[in-house]
């Protein structure tokens, strides 16, 4: 791995951990927020949600997009507008005007995941794929973990808005950065075949079944720091477990993906981690102060890997040009968000109708519903 493969690696971890940051911080200050704009908690969920409906509508044109004019111009562009938008969200006056805020945010981080995957992918050989999606994966988790854990407390001294703002500020520095030091966009005039994604049935399959992981999974990490703090739990300690959750996918997606590379069956592999997933999820409410800090453990590193195979088993379709493996990404991203959209709100809704016990047992059979599908997908 040579000097310029190396730097343009670290750039772009680098702002694949900032775009982290700006999908994160926004969760442990839902509390604020609530408070600060009257938002019942039946409707607080309707602000995620709005972010993944923009992130799941644009994947697939981001990732034509980018096979079309380039993985860094639509990257980029993706990373300007996600980070604009999240210092925005910052002078968001009602919750109409918040949701609208962080639907374009999803749009940014539409335009911006799958062609970096395609930038990043070109760094690691064929054989360490999974390692390589593992960094990638763990760059998410280190960024968002942060998000989870510091801005509570930049919250409570500067206020939620202030800190909004400081993500985007943030992530407009990244994106600076990077427009300087990466290569520009290798000009090739090589037909486009979509129809070789968008009409696999391999990439359908594996993306529907882990939509309800991939939902029950985010709705998690958003308001688990809100759901510690309601049952009476400090706020920056509830911000400190509720980022284990995605901190522990710093090491759980490069380990777990190099396992994986090792593996020939990668496919059963992820199935069975995502078991124990949904055993996590559906029983936190049984967790103690002393059992959550194991069970946000475990979530984080387990969810960072499984995220890894995901990405690594089409990366290994030979009916798949290398040229759009940020496409077949993009179609299983916007699978998963699409589906995996309706937890947030299942989870508040249920939440607030019920019971919180009655709200996590309910993204657990959420994660199961899709999971069988997984059977009929092959795994390279």
């Amino acid at each position: 791995m040579n000097k310029k493969f190396m730097v343009n690696f670290v750039s772009l971890i680098s702002s694949r951990a900032v775009y982290a940051l700006n999908w994160y911080n926004i969760s442990p200050l839902y509390i604020f927020i609530e408070s600060s704009l009257a938002i019942p908690l039946s409707k607080l969920g309707e602000i995620p949600t709005s972010f993944l409906l923009g992130a799941g509508i644009f994947q697939i044109p981001s990732g034509l997009l980018a096979a079309k004019i380039g993985n860094k111009r639509v990257a980029m562009a993706g990373m300007y507008l996600l980070s604009i938008m999240s210092l925005l969200s910052g002078f968001a006056w009602n919750i109409e005007s918040i949701i609208i805020f962080r639907f374009f945010v999803g749009v940014g981080a539409a335009m911006y995941f799958s062609p970096a995957l395609g930038i990043i992918k070109n760094v690691f050989s064929e054989k360490n794929r999974g390692l390589a999606m593992g960094f990638y994966n763990g760059a998410f988790n280190l960024g968002a973990g942060i998000g989870i854990a510091a801005w509570n407390a930049i919250a409570v001294v500067a206020g939620w808005r202030v800190a909004l703002v400081i993500g985007g500020i943030i992530g407009l520095a990244i994106t600076v950065e990077n427009n300087l030091l990466l290569p520009p966009d290798e000009k090739t005039k090589e037909k486009i075949e979509w129809k070789k994604v968008l009409a696999n049935k391999n990439v359908w399959l594996i993306g529907l079944s882990l939509a309800g992981f991939w939902g029950a999974f985010f709705a998690t990490a958003q308001f688990l720091s809100p759901y510690l703090v309601k049952k009476g739990m400090n706020g920056d300690l509830a911000g400190l477990i509720s980022s284990l959750t995605l901190v522990a996918g710093v090491i759980g997606g490069p380990l777990i993906g190099m396992i994986s590379d090792r593996i020939r069956k990668r496919k059963q592999f992820m199935i069975v981690l995502s078991l124990v997933m949904f055993f996590l999820i559906s029983t936190i409410f049984l967790a103690n102060i002393f059992v959550i800090w194991i069970y946000t453990f475990l979530l984080g590193f387990l969810s960072a890997g499984i995220f890894s195979i995901l990405y690594a088993i089409p990366a290994g379709y030979r009916e798949i040009p290398s040229r759009l493996l940020p496409l077949s990404i993009s179609l299983i991203n916007s699978i998963q968000i699409s589906v995996g959209s309706i937890a947030p709100y299942l989870f508040t809704f249920t939440a607030a109708r019920f019971s919180f016990t009655f709200g996590w047992i309910s993204l657990g059979i959420f994660l199961l519903i899709f999971l069988p599908l997984a059977k009929f997908a092959k795994d390279r």
